[in-house]
């Protein structure tokens, strides 16, 4: 991908972002390359969650077999990626590799039997949109937020160029990049992929001065508790250097949960921050962004947090 850019260039890093995450996705967990069908997958992934934002938004009012025009174009999205798994799975079946899509293929259901055709497929569509939206979400915010403070981004800049003198990263370097990290997890506070989550109370119980009936359903939103000031000075302000001297060990449980907690916490955790952190150190150790002027910058709060009309940047050398 860093290939194709070019100096002056203006880029909606947004839809980068996500096709660059998704290759990275079917290639690392299904061993397929989809290079050429990056574009067509994304689109249609964005189908599904700009349709699930507008029938939030109408509290579901209408079910998803009425023909709308959004419903449309999601039912197609859903089909095209439902064949798309399947040819994959089929796929693998024929020819197994060493990945986490053949151990899926081996897995057994709580009777000893092997998955179905449908569980598989829902579980290989878990991964795929849980595994490529979040990452692309978290690499786009942190884009923009280091466009809005060049300081930082030299800063960051600094790090990846001092550490990797002009080679890619890899997984040793991860502890060598303190500050790449730091950028990601206040970018993570300020714009969590994952904006708000909800449980199932499965016992009557009181919380507080609250009792909750069994079956409740309760919502709770990173947006809020991450930008609380009890537990963050200046939480509207972007600031890396928060995360110095072990701050996250020091909060309250729960004060800062990007991937959720408890045992339904995100199983994808350490492969995003991975990830994510990898990405980043490589963009910035050769790239500059800047914001294209007086564009519209909105929150579409789907089941993740996105720019609603995606985030269009300038394309300048690191030379900051």
């Amino acid at each position: 991908m860093l290939g194709t850019w070019k100096t002056g260039e203006i880029h909606d890093i947004h839809q980068d972002m996500s096709q660059l995450t998704v290759k990275v996705i079917t290639k690392v967990l299904f061993g397929v390359d989809i290079t050429q069908m990056a574009l067509e997958i994304g689109d249609a992934l964005e189908s599904i969650l700009l349709q699930y934002y507008h029938k939030a938004q109408t509290s579901f009012l209408l079910p998803s077999w009425v023909p709308t025009p959004g419903n449309l174009r999601a039912n197609r999205a859903i089909e095209y990626l439902n064949k798309l798994v399947i040819d994959i799975i089929e796929q693998r079946r024929e020819s197994p590799q060493d990945d986490l899509l053949s151990s899926l293929l081996l897995a057994q259901d709580e009777d000893g039997s092997q998955l179905s055709m449908k569980e598989l497929r829902d579980e290989v569509m878990t991964l795929l949109l849980a595994g490529h939206e979040t990452t692309a979400t978290a690499l786009t915010w942190t884009l923009m937020l280091l466009a809005q403070n060049p300081e930082v981004a030299q800063k960051l800049a600094s790090e990846t160029q001092s550490v990797l003198e002009g080679r890619a990263p890899g997984i040793t370097d991860l502890p060598r990049l303190p500050y790449t990290e730091m950028v990601l997890k206040e970018s993570m506070r300020l714009y969590p992929p994952a904006w708000a989550l909800s449980r199932e109370v499965a016992q009557d119980c009181m919380i507080g001065p609250y009792f909750l009936k069994r079956g409740t359903s309760v919502f709770f939103s990173q947006w809020v508790v991450h930008r609380d000031t009890r537990f963050f000075d200046n939480p509207e302000q972007f600031l890396p250097e928060r995360w110095q001297d072990n701050l996250e060990l020091n909060l309250p449980r729960c004060a800062y949960f990007p991937f959720g907690a408890g045992p339904r916490g995100c199983i994808g955790q350490a492969f995003s921050i991975m990830e994510a952190t990898l990405i980043l150190a490589m963009i910035l150790k050769q790239n500059y962004f800047k914001l294209v002027p007086d564009q519209a910058i909105e929150l579409l709060p789907s089941i993740t947090l996105r720019p609603k009309y995606g985030i269009k940047m300038i394309l300048e050398s690191s030379n900051l």
